[in-house]
């Protein structure tokens, strides 16, 4: 149930757009840096004072500036275009990574705030994935194990996240294709306007 409810709220966002084992290695780093930003929110999202739906706002605001601190999503932006990045205009890219970064921080906090309550996570290790680090993870519950992935870079001395898989489903990957499909048969400044429009909707969260 989780897993279709999670990818439910992917397809719904979706729908304005027509659309060799490696070696474990040791730990990096990047394994303390999900467990960490995991534990925060749900730490958030089970505080007392955070409770009701009063308080929901308060705990909205709370975990998007958590995942805005973990995510490259400078990076996810324009990973999401591929070529199509580099047809575009300063101007451009500037307002479609404040559209993109907007989007995805509000659509990762509605899924937080959703289905991430206080769980049993696990996590089975990390391994390269090229210049990334790949941190598995599951989660357990009563009838299903839920296997969640994120990649990570590193950044000076921290660790950032930059995609996260379920079920072997990147979130940029999904992006690119959603994308790529709209622009083959729109213009870009109509992608931009679907966004601004999913952006609006997304603020009452």
């Amino acid at each position: 149930m989780f897993r279709i409810r999670l990818f439910y709220f992917l397809f719904v966002f979706f729908l304005i757009f027509p659309a060799a084992v490696t070696p474990l290695r040791a730990q990096s780093g990047a394994t303390d840096q999900v467990r960490s930003v995991l534990d925060k929110a749900m730490e958030i999202q089970t505080k007392p004072e955070l409770q009701g739906s009063q308080q929901r706002r308060e705990r909205s605001a709370q975990i998007r500036k958590l995942i805005s601190e973990s995510f490259l999503t400078g990076e996810m932006a324009r990973e999401s275009l591929q070529e199509h990045w580099t047809k575009l205009s300063p101007k451009q890219r500037e307002q479609y990574q404040a559209l993109f970064t907007g989007l995805f921080v509000d659509s990762y906090s509605r899924r937080v705030l959703d289905f991430l309550k206080r769980e049993t996570i696990e996590y089975p290790g990390e391994t390269p994935d090229g210049k990334y680090t790949k941190v598995r993870t599951i989660i357990l519950r009563t009838n299903e194990h839920i296997p969640v992935d994120y990649i990570l870079e590193p950044k000076g001395k921290n660790w950032m996240i930059r995609d996260v898989i379920i079920d072997g489903v990147g979130t940029v990957e999904t992006y690119q294709n959603s994308f790529d499909r709209f622009l083959k048969d729109h213009s870009f400044d109509t992608l931009i306007e679907r966004m601004a429009i999913q952006k609006k909707a997304g603020e009452e969260l």
